[in-house]
């Protein structure tokens, strides 16, 4: 912090010690400032060796745990996520040691899921009755009766401009009547 006394001469610095002194020098005021940066970058220094030292400890604890592919990432949780990142791998740890250890010689053969799996329905084809039955099947009676309903409620809704159900109904009076069209 700076101050300038009433003459306008004096400079006022308080040092980091607490301590009030008094230059007229901007060149001493240079060489403190360059001495404080420099003792934070020593300190700095030391604060990321700690920190190194710390992983280097934790990634040793978690070796079995920790694979080649997968170390840089713990690495950097921990650097970050120290607390988090020690009760994951904690646990990973625990979920290991209680899995079995002996890998079996013969591998058992794979289940087979009893899901079945989603359709894609743009490549879905329509089922044909009588070829899916195992041939060439002709349809049943009641199939018949349907289609000539249905042919027979479109030709009338068609022919006079009725609409398809009030058409549909006229057809399956006529078919139930003993199928007399004209």
């Amino acid at each position: 912090m700076k101050e300038q006394s009433m003459s306008g001469e004096a400079e006022v610095v308080v040092a980091a010690a607490g301590t009030a002194a008094v230059t007229e020098d901007p060149g001493a005021l240079a060489n403190a400032l360059r001495f404080e940066r420099a003792k934070n970058k020593v300190l700095l220094d030391e604060i990321i060796g700690l920190e190194d030292e710390i992983v280097n400890r934790s990634m040793a604890d978690f070796d079995d745990v920790v694979s080649a592919e997968t170390r840089e990432f713990w690495r950097e949780q921990l650097l970050t996520n120290r607390g988090p990142a020690t009760v994951a791998l904690g646990e990973l740890a625990l979920a290991q040691q209680r899995a079995p250890a002996v890998v079996p010689a013969v591998a058992p053969a794979p289940v087979v899921a009893a899901r079945r799996p989603l359709h894609n329905r743009a490549l879905a084809r329509p089922v044909i009755p009588g070829v899916a039955a195992g041939g060439a099947v002709a349809a049943s009676q009641d199939d018949d009766r349907a289609a000539k309903i249905r042919n027979r409620a479109s030709a009338i809704a068609k022919a006079e401009r009725v609409p398809f159900s009030a058409a549909f109904r006229r057809a399956e009076r006529e078919e139930g009547a003993g199928g007399s069209r004209q």
